[in-house]
């Protein structure tokens, strides 16, 4: 069985589930960086943020290099002419991919067709999975943003004296909201000219 890594876009990062998994075969086990014109194409995409995208997975891509990794890096119109010719030059029976979280995405990757299994490892950059959300939210009556940030503060002890928020107080949304005018109406520093 021979396996091969798809990393994306926004997964660039040395600890990232797929490449985690075969860190100790990193040697024996293909990666590829694909920038796909049709993908762009299809979704719309500010110019600079893209040019921003493709040069971080270039540089990504050439430190995996760097780290003994056997990369290829694919500069195409579509993802699966270059996908299909890598998987057969590497004869790849397993394509590793962390599971993305665009789910329009995830979709266009699970109807791909292609003579090898994709295998989606669930996505390590977040704090909370989405099954660690779902089991959070059931049964609950409301989902308030609020509650969720101070249970993830809890469980991952952020800020945290035991189980109250160091301070005392959990947030200062309440400040936030005073207008503008308000915080700084009376501060004669502010108002003195230079």
């Amino acid at each position: 069985m021979s396996n091969g890594i798809w990393i994306l876009g926004d997964q660039l990062w040395e600890k990232q589930a797929a490449l985690a998994r075969f860190q100790e075969h990193k040697t024996e086990t293909p990666v590829i960086f694909i920038e796909s014109l049709d993908y762009v194409r299809q979704r719309r995409y500010h110019a600079q943020k893209l040019v921003l995208v493709w040069s971080a997975m270039r540089h990504f891509a050439e430190e995996l290099r760097t780290e003994g990794w056997p990369v290829n890096y694919c500069v195409t119109d579509v993802f699966q002419d270059p996908l299909l010719a890598w998987i057969e030059e590497h004869q790849i029976t397993q394509l590793w991919i962390m599971t993305p979280t665009d789910l329009p995405f995830q979709k266009l990757i699970e109807n791909l067709v292609l003579p090898c299994k994709i295998e989606l490892i669930a996505n390590n950059h977040f704090l909370w999975s989405k099954e660690d959300f779902e089991a959070w939210a059931t049964n609950k009556k409301r989902l308030l943003l609020e509650d969720f940030y101070r249970e993830g503060r809890k469980r991952f002890q952020i800020l945290m004296d035991g189980q109250k928020p160091i301070g005392g107080q959990w947030n200062f949304d309440k400040d936030n909201r005073r207008q503008w005018f308000s915080l700084i109406k009376g501060r004669k520093d502010y108002w003195a000219k230079d």
